[in-house]
Order: structure tokens, then C-alpha cells, then sequence
């Protein structure tokens, strides 16, 4: 698994969409992070993006926000 914080680039984009999609609240909440903070860090493509439902409704697959999480894990415990 591959990720470049600095660059913006998704590591996400190779892995299939799995899992549960989770609403924006549940993602907030998951992760520990604002609302705000969440939508920053997708507009600079270094959190998975929401994947547009309906007109109303957006969300993501389980899996992404799990290995953003795991990722953010792996990079710490190398620090």
C-alpha cells in the first residue's frame, strides 16, 4: 500500500469500495476529527473522498476510512 501525504495522493483510489457506507457523521465520528478538518483534508486529497449517492446523499466505503485509519496507525508507530 502506497500513500504520499505530502503529494495528495489516495491510496485509497486502489482499493475497491467494500464494506458498509458510512454517512458523513459516522466518518466524523470514526476518525476522531472535525468536520471541517475532514472536509480540508479531502479537498486536498489526503482523505478518501465521499462518493455522491443521490442528489441528498454522499458517503464512504467502510474500507477506505479503515485504511486511512490503519495508515495514520503505521506512519505513527514508525516515528
Amino acid at each position: 500500500m502506497t500513500t504520499d501525504t505530502e503529494t495528495g495522493e489516495g491510496f485509497w483510489n486502489e482499493l475497491r469500495p467494500r464494506g458498509r457506507i458510512l454517512r458523513p457523521s459516522e466518518v466524523i465520528a470514526r476518525c476522531g476529527m472535525s468536520k471541517s478538518q475532514v472536509y480540508s483534508l479531502i479537498a486536498r486529497k489526503q482523505f478518501p473522498p465521499f462518493v455522491k449517492l443521490s442528489e441528498r446523499a454522499s458517503g464512504m466505503p467502510e474500507n477506505w476510512l479503515d485504511a486511512f485509519i490503519s495508515e495514520k496507525a503505521r506512519a505513527a508507530s514508525q516515528d
